[in-house]
């Protein structure tokens, strides 16, 4: 839809920027390749995935790229529903908080102590505070997801790969665009674009985003609301072009996620088994399917105390860039994000109502230099240093309702975290075929905290300080059997930093991953069909799981999230994924995925044995299947109409401190949509439905109770641009 436009505005996004030779050919074969989309041929796609412009098809790792345009029409609103549109990638939430899985590696840890493992970045800019990362998708151009550890070139805390959102740049010319969504469950999203030449040198591009939906729960016995989606987002660019050689992009960004704090759905929604521990968990749990309208009730009694949430990232970002001679480009990135947190959450906790203050923020500061080599020579590469730090304050408190008296467990925790690079990588060409790459990054990270409560009104508290470094390496070769189809393999390394426990102040220690990876990608039948696939086999050490752990008598008022280096992993599988344009008017989208990862020599507590099991959200298999039929009128309007379901295998989410595993069955969620685009491309309108079975399925894990993602919806969308 509208893609001329949209190419148009890629091109010249780029043109101001200092670029090599490559980049050029690549853009210019982009542009060429979708202007000839209409008859039938799959478009070109650059990326910069590996910190330089290239094709897709050229990059030597498992990636995904997905468009803006294709994600407004999957009515992708934040990073959740990445989960339907890449392999063997799992996303979900957890008290507002996101949890990204790929490929099987996860950190279930979203305190204020805990890291993400996968890295998440916003035009190169590293997004640590996993409550920023829920940030509504707005004006992107594209999304990258590169599935395996990233320790190279993106660092620390991308042992399970990286995701990188890529926004829509300012160009030299006025234009905008307004898109406006309508559906069940009283669901609105509006996005407003307006793009400004000031002049020769500054250009302008504002975008604006408000999205909400009541809730998916029933509300059962509680008043109190539930967890619903009250979102809104901003984003101003301004970019300076000096010359065609220099230019600087400043960026100011606002989210604010609202509506009601997280809730859940009690675990006998969806299994039967006795309550142990008080009711947090149950023994020998078995699924049972008792429809969606009982699995969405919140059939728990919560406190009728209120919900809330009120989370805002604020950021501030730079880019830089300049060309040295002609020899290398440099680029200098600095960013600065603010994100506050306000949630009053609901839950169960020991079988009573539980709720969650939290508050506080944190700041956090990046700075990155780079240079990337210029030209067209046998050796390219790109080298630089990063530079992170990060302060945070968290007040919260969990508030357990029973008969006797209120049981309060509060925390009030100020954390620290730095962190320092030096990284490079050069890729040697041979021949017009072979490719060499070598890369390499050493890390030094440390950590502090306090925290004079840690769960107790009377303390004692704790205080703790990590250290850790770290040298990840990354080599791989490439080569051309056919002047567009491309074999590669690699060896390479992750590595996620250790911490401590918010309860005890305990250390756990880094995990890592060695990645050995072969794959082929190519474009086949005359540009109708890219294909890509991949096989990988991964050697996981000292992984980090987190549950609840309670000591003493077990009740509520001696429990706290305990992180441990729990097990070593084997985690291997293969990908598939393509698009197949079989005439100028039928286009197949599709991906299959397997991921067999097992616990090596794993007691998780003393009388359990988990050795051999599969591991947590890995999914034995994945597959997707897209069919899109334009029909072309003679107006000149066209109407696509548009097919797709995702097969999901069986995962589990655990209590790995009780020993307590529940299993997700195997599900399908497929989606429908109609779209009449106007003759001049210049408005479009779009009925839509999505997750036609109609679904519900398990996303997170709590005490008590489980987050669940969203049911049947459907809807009316329209856009226009000028």
């Amino acid at each position: 839809m509208l893609k001329q436009t949209v190419i148009q505005q890629r091109l010249r996004a780029m043109l101001v920027r200092p670029q090599s030779t490559l980049i050029l050919a690549g853009l210019c074969a982009a542009t060429a390749n979708a202007v000839a989309q209409e008859a039938g041929v799959i478009p070109e796609v650059i990326v910069t995935a590996q910190k330089t412009a290239q094709p897709a098809s050229k990059t030597p790792l498992a990636l995904s790229v997905l468009g803006g345009d294709d994600l407004r029409q999957a009515g992708a609103t934040n990073a959740v529903a990445l989960t339907e549109l890449a392999p063997n990638v799992q996303i979900s939430t957890d008290n507002g908080k996101l949890q990204v899985a790929i490929r099987g590696v996860v950190s279930l840890d979203t305190s204020e102590k805990g890291d993400s493992s996968t890295a998440f970045n916003v035009d190169g800019a590293y997004i640590g505070r996993t409550e920023a990362q829920l940030g509504a998708f707005l004006d992107l151009e594209r999304i990258e997801v590169l599935r395996g550890p990233q320790g190279t070139l993106y660092g620390r805390n991308a042992t399970a790969g990286a995701i990188n959102l890529i926004t829509n740049k300012p160009t030299n010319k006025l234009e905008g665009r307004v898109d406006v969504e309508l559906g069940d469950y009283n669901a609105r999203r509006l996005e407003g674009v307006v793009n400004i030449p000031v002049n020769s040198t500054l250009a302008l591009r504002a975008a604006a985003v408000t999205v909400s939906h009541d809730t998916y729960q029933n509300p059962g016995p509680n008043q109190v609301g539930l967890a619903d989606q009250d979102d809104n987002a901003g984003r101003l660019h301004a970019l300076f072009t000096f010359s065609p050689q220099t230019s600087w992009l400043l960026t100011a960004e606002r989210s604010k996620s609202g509506g009601n704090g997280a809730s859940v759905v009690p675990l006998t929604n969806f299994f039967t088994g006795t309550p142990i521990a008080g009711g947090n968990n149950l023994a020998n749990p078995q699924y049972v399917d008792r429809g969606a309208e009982a699995q969405l009730t919140a059939a728990a009694q919560y406190a009728n105390i209120g919900s809330h949430k009120a989370d805002v990232a604020t950021s501030l970002r730079s880019e830089f860039k300049t060309s040295l001679g002609g020899v290398a480009d440099l680029t200098y990135q600095f960013a600065r994000l603010r994100a506050e947190v306000d949630q009053l959450n609901n839950g169960t906790y020991f079988g009573f109502p539980m709720y969650n203050y939290v508050t506080g923020g944190s700041t956090q500061r990046t700075h990155e230099v780079r240079l990337n080599s210029a030209g067209d020579s046998a050796l390219s590469w790109v080298a630089g240093v990063y530079h992170f730090n990060e302060d945070i304050f968290r007040a919260s408190s969990y508030n357990t309702v029973t008969p006797g008296p209120l049981i309060v467990v509060p925390f009030a925790p100020s954390i620290e975290s730095r962190s320092k690079a030096a990284f490079g990588q050069l890729t040697y060409r041979f021949d017009k075929k072979l490719r060499v790459t070598f890369g390499a990054r050493t890390t030094r990270d440390e950590k502090s905290g306090h925290d004079a409560l840690s769960g107790s009104t009377t303390g004692p508290g704790y205080t703790a300080h990590v250290e850790s470094s770290k040298s990840n390496f990354r080599l791989a070769a490439d080569y051309d059997v056919a002047p567009a189809i491309m074999v590669y393999g690699s060896l390479s390394t992750g590595y996620k930093a250790g911490g401590f426990n918010d309860t005890s102040g305990k250390e756990y220690l880094p995990e890592n991953i060695t990645s050995v990876e072969g794959g082929i990608k190519g474009r086949f039948l005359n540009n109708k069909l890219r294909l890509s696939a991949a096989i990988f086999h991964y050697d996981y050490k000292d992984m980090q799981l987190t549950s609840v752990v309670c000591t003493g008598a077990g009740t509520a008022a001696n429990c706290g999230a305990l992180t441990t280096n729990a097990s070593n992993a084997k985690i291997k599988g293969v990908e598939v994924e393509g698009s197949y344009a079989v005439t100028a008017d039928d286009r197949i989208n599709f991906s299959a995925a397997t991921s067999d990862g097992k616990f090596q020599k794993y007691h998780p507590n003393d009388t359990a044995d988990w050795s051999g099991q599969q591991i947590d959200r890995a999914p034995a298999y994945n597959a997707s299947l897209g069919y899109t039929h334009t029909f072309a009128l003679d107006s000149g309007a066209t109407i696509a109409a548009r097919i797709g379901t995702r097969l999901n295998g069986a995962y589990f989410l655990s209590d790995s401190s009780a020993a307590i595993r529940y299993r997700q069955p195997v599900y399908r969620k497929s989606d429908i949509g109609v779209t009449y685009t106007s003759p001049s491309q210049s408005y479009y309108v779009q009925l839509f439905a999505r997750n036609l079975e109609n679904s519900v399925t398990l996303d997170s894990l709590l005490p008590g109770g489980f987050g669940i993602g969203a049911p049947r919806t459907f809807g009316l969308r329209a856009g226009t641009q000028f």
